[in-house]
């Protein structure tokens, strides 16, 4: 330990040593040298010293060390805990104590000496606090209070530095980014302003302040005041409903808000309001539809696989990844399966079969190794709906009988995952035939969610009294609830990228569209919530359409994305060729979302064009492999041909290595009789010219001659 007695001393109090630990520091050099060694000993000397000095911070921080050594976490606390009560706003230790708390016994418990370790720590320590705010933010995420896992994350970043701060933003925004949660969650939301007397708007300037230090209950107790002076002021309700959700109580902050819709004057205000709310009430509904796994011990895979490659509706899939697959030590996944049911109908999506179950089958290959892991014998994992799961057993039963070694009734069952029934006429499980095409498949798809749209019409909601939306409709007192209920199904389905169009919808339910929220093009695009963003007239928005298109696309506009894009390549206003090309890009992609694929791979061949300079080559060679992608979609499109001649005659000389990349994507598509396009000698050009093709060289054909010609190496 330091011995300058004018060097900062080390409990953290900004001091010199000299004139705060320098009477305690001998015994705590004594004790931190016993401490690898001799901790019991340690111990005594701690425990000693604290009763001479307990005022003294390094002392009882020292002694903590210890007891956490010693695995005594709850003697730790405690001694920290009984500091406290004589220095209630020491920095240092509400961070520890905080800490240890937190790790062992969640935020719940720990949540208001947290609230008050970040309102006096927050200054002198904000790494700390950042550390803590971000331990919040994974155990709001786990048990899926999002927002208040989101709002956790922006406190973290804004109090971190350096890597740390990296670290936290890219957590931040792979949530931003999760097409899997909803967007409304994802996105912030932002304090409505609230008018009054001067005592009003010192309290909600109070409110606020907290709200920046992540103290959410605190300030929640603020805003409660103030409902209680302002029973009908709408905006005190709405941010009372943000700082209960911030702070992870969810059921409350959706009370909140849906009697703050009932308050506010704003039309498309109140809307947001009660569509949040409504869109926590379905992510903590008790009405759930699970998906469940069962695990059932079996032995001797060979057979059992056998038994499944001979039975009726059962198609072993092609597509897993075995080499990143996770699975137990001295385990091996050794098949992935679906289990079918005969079709329903004979014509559109009806008439292809449906997924019964998916089926993964395990088989030990290091008996030591699976043992570690009470592993003892083969296993097959069976992840189907709860409703489905009974027939997918008796169907494994019938088709596999005694390699099944776990009774029935006795599988270990577990849900993995569930929905909102709401979303039930929308779990399309139809699987493509081999012989249809991507194109199609996704074709029938997204015709089967705009059937599931109607029967969702017609189905009671309890938000709206037990009245279907197409009843609702015409009961004016509804509207409100009404529109926030189709903006939440939307919001729903856009996870599953075939989101029937909102816009029609709202014409079928005869209800008016949303205003146009006015968007400045120099504005921040992540201070705006999702549904704000979804009012955005693109037509007239300026700024940064790339930023703006790019956070539509994310958020799963992907209809309000492509007119962005579609905007931008017109005015064609690029810095340089780079831009154009990455616009086109993401054009291209939005274009396979929304299953154009003509459109796509001529945003595609846009970009192409574009590129010019010495990274020519690679630039189009991993255009033209994404081009392939997509035009598989549709393997029978003519235009497969001619860009597997492309490859043939541009790339695979320079390239050989890229012939094995072409091959597994063909084969994973059931082309394999494609391959043979990749053989023989050059083919021509694009038109009857001839001349040298260089990489990097144009792509237009020469004006006289035969084919191109391209030398390697050149």
């Amino acid at each position: 330990m330091a011995l300058d007695s004018y060097a900062l001393c080390i409990c953290g109090s900004g001091k010199k040593l000299k004139f705060c630990c320098q009477d305690v520091l001998p015994e705590l050099s004594r004790a931190s040298t016993l401490r690898e060694n001799q901790p019991e000993v340690a111990l005594e000397l701690l425990r000693t010293l604290q009763k001479r000095f307990p005022d003294k911070e390094s002392v009882v921080r020292e002694l903590m060390g210890v007891l956490l050594d010693l695995r005594r976490h709850n003697d730790a606390v405690a001694v920290g805990a009984d500091f406290l009560k004589a220095h209630p706003d020491h920095p240092m230790m509400l961070l520890l104590v905080s800490e240890l708390r937190l790790v062992r016994e969640g935020f719940e418990a720990t949540r208001r000496l947290l609230h008050r370790a970040f309102q006096i720590s927050s200054r002198q320590y904000p790494e700390k606090v950042a550390g803590l705010a971000y331990r919040v933010a994974m155990e709001m995420l786990q048990r899926g209070s999002i927002l208040a896992g989101r709002e956790h994350l922006a406190l973290s970043l804004r109090l971190s530095r350096g890597e740390t701060q990296q670290t936290v933003l890219s957590r931040l925004m792979s949530v931003e980014g999760d097409r899997n949660l909803p967007a409304m969650c994802r996105t912030t939301w932002s304090l409505l302003p609230i008018a009054g007397s001067d005592e009003v708007v010192l309290q909600d300037q109070r409110a606020r302040k907290l709200c920046l230090l992540g103290c959410w209950e605190p300030a929640s107790i603020l805003y409660n005041r103030l409902a209680d002076q302002l029973p009908t002021e709408g905006a005190v309700w709405f941010n009372l409903g943000l700082c209960q959700l911030w702070d992870g109580r969810d059921r409350e902050g959706a009370s909140s808000l849906h009697h703050a819709a009932t308050l506010l004057t704003d039309a498309e205000q109140a809307t947001d309001a009660e569509a949040l709310a409504q869109m926590v009430d379905q992510l903590w509904s008790q009405e759930r539809v699970y998906v469940v796994t069962a695990r059932l011990q079996v032995r001797s895979v060979s057979e059992l696989v056998s038994r499944l490659r001979d039975a009726k509706n059962v198609r072993f899939l092609k597509s897993h990844d075995h080499e990143d697959c996770e699975h137990f030590p001295g385990t091996d996944h050794v098949s992935e399966v679906v289990l079918l049911q005969d079709p329903v109908g004979t014509t559109g999506l009806s008439a292809l079969p449906e997924s019964l179950a998916d089926l993964d089958v395990f088989d030990v290959v290091d008996a030591e190794a699976a043992a570690a892991s009470d592993i003892s014998s083969p296993w097959i994992d069976v992840t189907t709906s709860e409703a489905l799961l009974e027939r997918s057993l008796q169907f494994l039963r019938e088709v596999l009988g005694d390699l099944i070694v776990t009774s029935a009734g006795e599988e270990v069952r577990e849900r993995v995952s569930s929905e909102p029934p709401m979303l039930l006429p929308f779990e399309l499980r139809h699987v493509r035939p081999d012989e249809m095409s991507s194109l199609e498949y996704r074709r029938l798809l997204g015709e089967g969610m705009s059937a599931g749209v109607e029967v969702w019409l017609s189905q009671p909601l309890a938000v709206l009294g037990n009245r279907s939306p197409l009843e609702a409709a015409g009961v004016p007192e509804l509207r409100r609830c009404l529109t926030a209920a189709v903006l939440v199904l939307h919001d729903l389905l856009r996870r599953r990228d075939m989101d029937p169009a909102e816009s029609v919808t709202f014409e079928r339910l005869q209800l008016p569209p949303r205003a146009a929220f006015p968007f400045d093009g120099s504005a921040h695009l992540g201070a705006f919530n999702s549904l704000s963003l979804g009012r955005i007239d693109v037509a007239t928005a300026s700024g940064n359409l790339r930023e703006l298109g790019s956070r539509l696309g994310m958020m799963g506009y992907v209809r309000l994305a492509e007119r962005c894009f579609d905007r931008l390549l017109e005015q064609n206003q690029f810095g340089d060729w780079t831009e154009a090309v990455s616009a086109c890009q993401t054009r291209a992609s939005l274009a396979r979302v929304s299953n154009n694929l003509e459109l796509a791979c001529s945003m595609l061949d846009r970009a192409r064009g574009l590129v010019t300079g010495p990274d020519a080559f690679r630039i189009r060679l991993e255009l033209d492999i994404r081009h392939l992608s997509y035009l598989l979609d549709d393997v029978r499109n003519p235009a497969v041909k001619s860009l597997l001649h492309r490859f043939r005659d541009q790339y695979l000389m320079k390239v050989p290595e890229l012939r094995e990349l072409l091959a597994d994507q063909l084969t994973a598509v059931g082309a394999t009789d494609l391959l043979s396009e990749l053989d023989g000698g050059l083919a021509g050009g694009a038109g009857s010219g001839g001349g040298l093709w260089l990489p990097g060289s144009s792509a237009e054909a020469p004006a006289a001659g035969g084919g191109q010609l391209w030398l390697p190496g050149q």
